[in-house]
């Protein structure tokens, strides 16, 4: 199944609008008492990082050149790694779906992954891949009692990931990525959706740990903050620039009515500090 880039990319924006404006019509807008700017500054930097390490189940930038799949996800069955050999050219297009439900069958978890993957070369060897990767990871539980929980996590990716030495543990990766999580759980709700353009990005893993030691990328976003499911809010849409420093630590700007908020984040921990 082939999706082009500009609608794997658009996929995630429409349901973002969908939503939004689903929000903003059920209800009557209340607003929120006030942004926590710290907490929002940890979610954009953890999000991102989590999306290019497979944390929701798409690529995984660590596992190098030939292997790039993993689908290490807290919560979720572990699905087997995907690996082919390093043919140029060599594709793997394809579509996933599993569902499965805990042991005591009070919550159920679905997992969907539609994926474009291509080996790219230089001189007649591999150093690289282009990825298209559009997934969602979802668990579920109903009401129990009086207590609703539903949690997913949507990705669009379009990433060019391209070796940067003979060890294959340095590259450069580039592209979009677009991500989505919603939260509602006993009575509050939280969502924030989020468009990064990924400038430069240099990534070492050679500890076994992914490291983003130097880019940038800029993001827009949209954010419900929390607050009870039986009200409606209005969103909140901030712009910023997420810098990359090594050593696991990014420095993340959010600008917004002519202030601008800046903090350094741990992109593993989510910890926070201003910059």
């Amino acid at each position: 199944m082939k999706i082009n880039i500009t609608r794997a990319i658009l996929c995630l924006a429409a349901f973002m609008l969908f939503y939004t404006a689903c929000k903003k019509n059920t209800a009557k807008p209340a607003t929120a008492a006030g942004i926590n700017y710290e907490k929002l500054s940890s979610q954009l930097a953890t999000t991102f990082y989590k999306s290019i390490t497979g944390q929701y189940g798409g690529i995984d930038v660590s596992k190098g050149i030939v292997s790039p799949f993993s689908a290490k996800t807290s919560g979720y069955q572990r699905l087997n790694t995907i690996s082919a050999n390093p043919l140029c050219g060599f594709v793997i297009d394809t579509l996933y779906q599993y569902n499965s439900a805990s042991k005591d069958l009070d919550t159920n978890y679905s997992h969907f992954v539609n994926f474009d993957f291509r080996y790219v070369c230089d001189n007649g060897q591999v150093d690289g891949y282009t990825t298209i990767t559009l997934l969602r990871l979802e668990a579920n539980s109903g009401f129990v009692g009086n207590n609703y929980y539903d949690n997913y996590n949507d990705l669009g990716q379009v990433d060019t990931v391209k070796a940067l030495d003979a060890t294959f543990k340095l590259v450069s990766m580039n592209g979009k990525i677009a991500a989505t999580s919603s939260l509602a759980q006993g009575g509050q709700n939280n969502y924030l959706n989020s468009f990064y353009q990924l400038k430069g990005l240099k990534i070492n893993f050679s500890s076994g740990v992914a490291d983003v030691t130097t880019g940038i990328a800029n993001f827009h976003t949209v954010y419900f903050p929390d607050h009870p499911d039986n009200i409606n809010i209005d969103p909140y849409t901030y712009d910023g620039t997420i810098q990359f420093l090594g050593n696991h630590k990014a420095k993340l700007t959010i600008n917004t009515n002519n202030t601008t908020y800046a903090y350094l984040v741990d992109l593993i921990t989510g910890a926070v500090t201003p910059a």
